[in-house]
């Protein structure tokens, strides 16, 4: 049992750590994702550097990593705390990709999304809903990321899900605001970009 879990979470981490946007603008764009824009991989900075066709398949694919991980977690054994194990082995993953240079991956929310959608999808849905509301009000892909994700064991809360499943939860938003960091202090300095705003192809980060 023991061996399988630590295999599960290696296998989950290295499916967190497959870097979509890099790839896709890489192999389609002939383009390295890291040197535009916010630098990031994640669907956000593909959005504003190469459009939104390229962000929507970059977003299913992160958001696969999540479920993904979760069948992982259920092959070890059917219980909502093992798979949510394998869930944050992916976002880790995610974040911190052993196949980028030192480790550079993106800001975990879209993986996060996926996970969540298979730990309880209705708590899934109503933090989305949450997302596009702030989005659509803000223009702040990162507050709303950030909002919404917080509000997750707040809904397994209210949906009466299993209180393991929604102390573990906890450490979706913890992640999401440590990657969000800069975009917190971009934030309250009033210079993070919004929705919507393009780069330049040649437009250094």
């Amino acid at each position: 049992m023991i061996i399988k879990l630590i295999f599960v979470l290696i296998a989950s981490y290295l499916v967190g750590s497959i870097p979509n946007g890099y790839i896709i603008s890489r192999k389609f764009y002939g383009i390295d994702i890291t040197k535009y824009g916010s630098g990031n991989i994640g669907a956000t900075n593909v959005q504003r550097v190469l459009g939104i066709k390229p962000a929507i398949i970059v977003l299913l694919l992160d958001l696969a990593k999540g479920g993904i991980a979760i069948l992982l977690g259920r092959y070890v054994a059917q219980s909502y705390p093992i798979m949510m194990l394998s869930g944050v082995a992916a976002i880790l993953g995610h974040d911190y990709s052993i196949f980028m240079p030192h480790f550079k991956g993106g800001k975990g929310v879209a993986a996060t999304y996926g996970v969540a959608a298979f730990v309880n999808f209705p708590a899934a849905l109503l933090s989305a809903l949450v997302f596009m509301g702030v989005v659509w009000k803000t223009k702040y892909v990162s507050l709303g990321s950030i909002i919404s994700i917080s509000c997750f064991p707040l809904f397994l809360l209210l949906l009466k899900e299993d209180k393991t499943v929604v102390l573990m939860s906890i450490i979706f938003p913890i992640l999401v605001m440590f990657s969000h960091r800069e975009n917190i202090k971009r934030l309250i300095k009033g210079t993070e970009r919004k929705f919507g705003e393009k780069v330049k192809i040649d437009e250094r980060h």
